[in-house]
């Protein structure tokens, strides 16, 4: 597991609590997290001033892999030198979104992203009538889904994501997001 330099120390201990957290969503979602890709881990802040600090925190442990506007806000992506050891994989890019008008609940880590890859010639609907069929997160009463399609200037690929998250989140803040392609993917385009 990557140490991350001592600004960051805070953020390492708190690493282990949000794969606690993730493990338990992928288990009532009957997700096996060794089975897909962890794309990448983000983060979530509520003041420009304390996105600002992590921003240059994390560079001091890795690089700017992408910085653009998504969905009226700055989303950082980050290039760690030495990747972190997350639910059993090695996961290299960390997402660090500027706050926009919404607060949460704790300002820590909030999500992971999977890859479940389109099928040969698979629309957008049909990927996500198939992740609905395949997993019925949707007929679990204590999980939110959220389907949305972000969109990034200059991305020529669809981007469309499943996210889902314990209805009560007071007891665990996390979510998984589901997307047919990888970040890096996503970019090289």
């Amino acid at each position: 597991m990557i140490i991350f330099n001592e600004n960051l120390t805070a953020l390492q201990l708190e690493l282990i609590d949000f794969e606690d957290k993730i493990q338990a969503l992928a288990s009532v979602m009957k997700l096996d997290l060794k089975d897909y890709e962890i794309d990448h881990l983000a983060l979530r802040v509520n003041s420009e001033q304390n996105a600002k600090i992590w921003l240059t925190r994390l560079l001091k442990c890795g690089r700017i892999l992408s910085d653009n506007i998504v969905n009226g806000r700055s989303i950082y992506l980050i290039q760690l030198e030495r990747p972190l050891a997350f639910a059993g994989q090695l996961v290299d890019v960390i997402e660090l979104p500027f706050p926009k008008n919404k607060q949460y609940l704790q300002e820590t880590w909030e999500h992971i992203e999977i890859v479940i890859p389109f099928l040969a010639d698979e629309s957008i609907e049909a990927w996500i009538g198939r992740i609905n069929r395949q997993f019925l997160w949707q007929h679990l009463t204590q999980l939110t889904i959220k389907v949305s399609e972000p969109k990034v200037e200059g991305e020529r690929l669809p981007n469309p994501s499943i996210a889902v998250s314990f209805a009560d989140k007071s007891a665990n803040h996390t979510c998984i997001k589901v997307h047919p392609y990888s970040i890096k993917k996503i970019l090289e385009v």
